[in-house]
């Protein structure tokens, strides 16, 4: 399979299992051209493999090239004004709208900085025309700093061109969580959009452009989902590996770092890591937990008085 968008696992061959869940989610991504699938929601602490997955099925979407057009986008940890916050998830649907629509894997990773300029020129010279009306709304409002109309273009641009074109888009965003916690109204960035995951109540719910969201911090996502997006979001947890895909695994990594293991060893391995990969590439590659920080249960995520950011209660997520 060709890899389109550059994946943060690294080598392709790299990913390992998640066939159950691929299967359902690659399921439920058929089903959006029945515009029969709900937005959903993947909750799981750090490093268990949420933007490789997400990851992973923009790729095989984006390959099929069968009326679904995927898009990925990670809101990120760093205080950021809705204004530049709305372009910059305005722009990186353009660009990768524009990279499915051409086949041209130069939009997906630009040589320079992208700016609505530059995409309202792509937009003319792919003959991607129906793309230019927003891009000029959107640059209108930029040019008078309205930040709160630049974020409703912004949101609504990808179900408004699955309409136009009888499309269908997958909207996979990473970390949704932080979408209430490192936005600002304001560009001195005094004032938090605490609420700004409510903007999408009505947006969520079109069957045409559903939403696929994940998140580290299981509590943050469940009481934004459950408190602002009322009903909205079917919600999962995404479990550890399968034995035999942890295995797989290991035995991966241990070529790789050119580590002879014995089979006894790979199952202890794979009993001892708790079934997913940062622990295995730690176990593997001879990194050890030397970090007081470093969290028992995952020796890639540190502990909470020191900055941790893992989630242990996963109870009650169906």
């Amino acid at each position: 399979m060709k890899i389109w968008l550059k994946e943060r696992i690294g080598k392709p061959e790299l990913f390992t299992g998640r066939k159950k869940e691929l299967a359902y989610f690659l399921n439920w991504i058929d089903r959006t051209k029945q515009e029969i699938s709900q937005s959903s929601a993947i909750l799981s602490r750090r490093k268990t493999g949420k933007t490789a997955l997400l990851q992973r099925l923009y790729n095989i979407v984006f390959e099929r090239n069968d009326r679904v057009v995927p898009f990925y986008y990670e809101i990120r940890e760093a205080d950021k004004w809705i204004g530049d916050f709305a372009e910059d998830f305005f722009l990186t649907f353009i660009y990768q709208y524009v990279a499915f629509k051409t086949r041209n894997r130069d939009y997906l990773s630009p040589k320079k900085a992208r700016t609505l300029e530059e995409a309202h020129d792509i937009s003319g010279r792919e003959g991607l025309d129906y793309l230019m009306d927003p891009i000029r709304g959107m640059r209108l409002r930029a040019e008078k700093e309205k930040a709160d109309m630049m974020w409703d273009i912004a949101r609504e641009l990808p179900r408004g061109i699955a309409e136009h074109n009888d499309e269908r888009v997958v909207q996979m965003i990473d970390e949704f969580q932080f979408i209430n916690r490192f936005i600002f109204w304001d560009k001195e960035r005094t004032r938090r959009a605490e609420n700004l995951a409510g903007s999408y109540l009505h947006t969520c719910e079109y069957k045409n452009a559903p939403l696929l969201v994940t998140g580290s911090w299981v509590g943050w996502l469940m009481d934004d989902l459950n408190r602002l997006l009322p009903g909205r979001f079917l919600k999962g947890p995404l479990g550890n590996l399968p034995e035999d895909e942890s295995v797989e695994m290991i035995c991966k990594y241990s070529l790789i770092d050119k580590v002879l293991v014995s089979e006894e060893t790979v199952w202890l391995i794979a009993r001892l890591t708790l079934l997913h990969q940062r622990a295995v590439q730690i176990e593997m590659s001879g990194e050890g937990p030397d970090d007081p920080g470093r969290c028992p249960e995952d020796p890639g995520i540190r502990d909470p008085e020191l900055g941790c950011q893992h989630q242990h209660d996963l109870d009650g997520i169906s």
